[in-house]
C-alpha cells in the first residue's frame, strides 16, 4: 500500500517488565498480595510497587485524589523513572472512580493518572475535542488504519507527551485478578485461539454512514474482517438483540475475541471465555463497576475473560475503546496496554482498562502484516470538512495495476452535496490515485454522504461529513432593556475568502432591530453587528437568526421594559 494514506512503521519489542508501576492499596492486605503475585509472575521489580492509602476502595474525591494518589504515585515515577515506565498497574482492592467539584461529575480515576503531570491537560476533564496524543486515526469505512507505533517508540520523540498506559487487576476477588494474570500468560505460551464472535445492530455497508452511532457497526464490522484475515473463525450478527436473545446467535463459546452492542448496564451470559480472551462491549455503562453488579465488564470478568475496558459514566460512542483499530494494532505485534490506549480518543475521561498491559497475544511476523493488508482501501483526505471546500479521495490496491491501468467509477450518494469524478484510474505499474472532491454548502452540521468507488472486481465506500462554514451566532447580553443595544457576533469556520456571500440577519419581532445582512471582512473569521432594542411594555422574547447559504443559526435575546 502507498505511503500516501498512512505510513507503516515496524514494531517494537514489546516494553520490558521493568517499564511497569505496580499501585497497590495499603489498607487492603489482598490488594498488595495481587500486586506482589502479579510483580512476581511479570518479574516485575520490587521496587516498582507503590503503595497508596485511600478513605475508599472503589471512589474518592479530587482533593483526596491529589493527597493520596496523584502526590504518591507522582514519586514513585520518580524513584522507578518517570521516562522509563509505559504502564501503571492498579490491583486489586484501589478506587476506579473520581468525584470532581462542582458540578459534581464522576470519571475514571485511571484516566487522571495516566497525565500525572498534567503535560497532555491539566486536571480537569478532557473536552471532546482535546484528542489524546497517542490516539491513532482510522477511517474504519475505508479500511484506513494508522500504523502502530509502540508507546515506547511515541514517547522517545521529542514532541510527545509524558502519558502513561493505565490498567488494573481488579475483579469480584483477588484470586479472580490473579487469575487474569495468569490466563495472558497462558495464551502467550499457547496461543489465543477460539472463536471470534462481533454483535452488530445493523449491516452498515448496505445504508449506514460511517458517523455518529452508525460508526459504532463499522467498527464492530471491520473488527469482525481484521480477524478474518487473522485466521479466527468468525461469527458476525447484524440483529438487533445481543447473542444470547433470539434471533441473534443463542451462545458465543470459546470466545477468544469479542466485540458488540446495545445493552445498557447488562450481561447476557451468552459466552464461555478461552485463556487469553478479549473482549469490548460498546454500552455507556459497560464498566461502572469492575468488581460486580450487572455491567458487562464485571460479568465477563468473573465468567473468565482476560482483558476488557469500557465506560464507569457515559462516554459518547466515540470515545469507547474503539475495537477495530485495537485489533489493528494487536495484530501488528501490539501488547494489550499500547493497542488499546492507542484506540481511546481521551484522557481524564471515563474509561477503565482491565487485565494485564503486558499482554501480548499476537508477536509480530510478516505474516499477519500481509494478511492485514486489504485488497483495496479508500481514503478521504480530510473525512470530515468544510462545505464549499477541496478536498481529495485515494484509492489504493494490493497488487499494481496492470497494463492500461485500473479504472474505478466514483459515485457520490449527493452529488448535490459531495462532487465527484466520474471515474478514476491507477496507472500501470502503480498501486495507488489521488482525485479531487468537491463540498458544497449543506444546511446542517454534520451531514453525511457517502462515496463510493467500483472496479472490476473491488469496491470500496467512505462517508464524508461535511459541516457549514457558518459556525455561530451570538448575542451579547442576552437580556437589556427596550431603548438599549444589544450586539450580535456571526463567525465562520475559516477565514473569509473574496468569493463568500453576505449573511442575512433577521429579528422576529420590532422590538429589536438588526441590519438585513453583514459580510465577514477577508481574512477574518468573524463580524459584529449592532442590535436596536425598542421599548416594549412587556418582557418580550425575540428570535435573531443569520442564514448563510441554506444553514440557519438563531438565537433567543430577551428585551424587557
Amino acid at each position: 500500500m502507498p505511503a500516501l494514506v498512512f505510513a507503516f512503521t515496524a514494531a517494537a519489542q514489546a516494553p520490558p517488565a521493568e517499564r511497569v508501576l505496580v499501585v497497590y492499596n495499603a489498607g487492603a492486605p489482598e490488594s498488595k498480595a495481587v500486586a506482589s503475585y502479579y510483580a512476581a509472575k511479570r518479574n516485575i521489580p520490587a521496587a516498582n510497587l507503590c503503595k497508596i492509602e485511600v478513605s475508599s476502595p472503589d471512589q474518592i474525591n479530587q482533593a483526596e485524589y491529589d493527597r493520596a494518589v496523584k502526590g504518591p504515585v507522582q514519586k514513585c515515577l520518580d524513584r522507578a523513572g518517570k521516562d522509563k515506565i509505559l504502564y501503571i498497574v492498579f490491583s486489586y482492592k484501589t478506587p476506579w472512580l473520581l468525584e470532581m467539584p462542582p458540578p459534581q461529575e464522576t470519571y475514571a480515576l485511571d484516566q487522571f493518572i495516566a497525565d500525572p503531570w498534567d503535560e497532555y491537560l491539566p486536571e480537569r476533564a478532557a473536552n471532546q475535542g482535546e484528542i489524546q496524543p497517542y490516539f491513532g486515526k482510522a477511517e474504519s469505512e475505508g479500511d484506513i488504519y494508522e500504523a502502530y507505533v509502540p508507546l515506547a517508540d511515541y514517547r522517545q520523540q521529542p514532541s510527545s507527551k509524558r502519558i502513561y498506559s493505565v490498567w488494573r487487576l481488579d475483579a469480584a476477588s483477588a484470586e479472580t485478578a490473579k487469575g487474569m494474570v495468569d490466563k495472558a500468560l497462558y495464551a502467550e505460551a499457547h496461543g489465543l485461539s477460539g472463536n471470534a464472535c462481533f454483535d452488530r445492530r445493523t449491516d452498515p455497508t448496505t445504508s449506514v454512514p460511517d458517523f455518529a452511532y452508525g460508526a459504532g457497526d463499522w467498527d464492530i464490522h471491520q473488527a469482525a474482517e481484521l480477524a478474518r484475515r487473522a485466521g479466527f473463525p468468525v461469527t458476525e450478527d447484524a440483529h438487533a438483540e445481543e447473542f444470547g436473545t433470539a434471533p441473534a446467535p443463542a451462545r458465543c463459546d470459546h470466545a477468544a475475541l469479542y466485540t458488540g452492542w446495545y445493552s445498557l448496564n447488562h450481561y447476557n451470559d451468552a459466552f464461555s471465555w478461552n485463556p487469553g480472551a478479549i473482549g469490548i462491549h460498546l454500552d455507556s455503562a459497560s464498566a461502572t463497576n469492575p468488581r460486580g453488579g450487572t455491567n458487562w465488564a464485571a460479568g465477563a470478568i468473573a465468567r473468565g475473560i482476560t482483558v476488557t475496558a469500557g465506560a464507569t459514566t457515559e462516554p459518547y460512542l466515540d470515545n469507547l475503546p474503539h475495537p477495530d483499530q485495537m485489533l489493528w494494532y494487536l495484530f501488528h505485534g501490539a501488547n494489550v496496554g499500547d493497542a488499546l490506549l492507542r484506540s481511546e480518543r481521551l484522557l481524564k475521561w471515563r474509561i477503565i482498562n482491565v487485565g494485564d498491559p503486558l499482554y501480548r497475544p499476537f508477536p509480530k511476523s510478516a505474516e499477519m502484516d500481509e494478511r492485514m493488508k486489504p485488497k483495496i482501501l479508500f481514503a478521504l483526505l480530510p473525512q470530515i470538512m468544510l462545505d464549499d471546500s477541496s478536498v481529495a479521495g485515494a484509492v489504493a490496491v494490493s497488487e499494481r495495476a496492470a497494463s492500461g491501468g485500473e479504472t474505478f467509477a466514483v459515485r457520490s450518494e449527493h452529488p448535490d452535496i459531495v462532487g465527484v469524478p466520474a471515474t478514476v484510474t491507477i496507472p500501470e505499474g502503480t498501486d495507488a490515485v489521488k482525485f479531487p472532491i468537491r463540498t458544497f454548502h449543506v444546511s446542517a452540521d454534520g451531514t453525511t454522504v457517502r462515496v463510493y468507488v467500483k472496479g472490476k472486481n473491488l469496491e470500496k465506500s467512505n462517508t464524508l461529513i461535511v459541516f457549514s462554514l457558518l459556525e455561530r451566532l451570538a448575542i451579547s447580553p442576552g437580556e437589556a432593556k427596550g431603548g438599549s443595544k444589544a450586539v450580535g457576533t456571526v463567525a465562520f469556520r475559516r477565514p473569509a475568502a473574496a468569493g463568500d456571500a453576505a449573511i442575512a440577519l433577521k429579528s422576529s419581532n420590532a422590538a429589536a432591530i438588526v441590519p438585513v445582512e453583514i459580510k465577514i471582512p477577508n481574512g477574518q473569521t468573524r463580524a459584529v453587528f449592532p442590535i436596536d432594542l425598542q421599548t416594549v411594555s412587556a418582557k418580550t422574547v425575540v428570535t435573531i437568526s443569520a442564514t448563510y447559504a441554506g444553514m440557519v443559526r438563531t438565537v433567543s435575546l430577551t428585551v424587557t421594559p
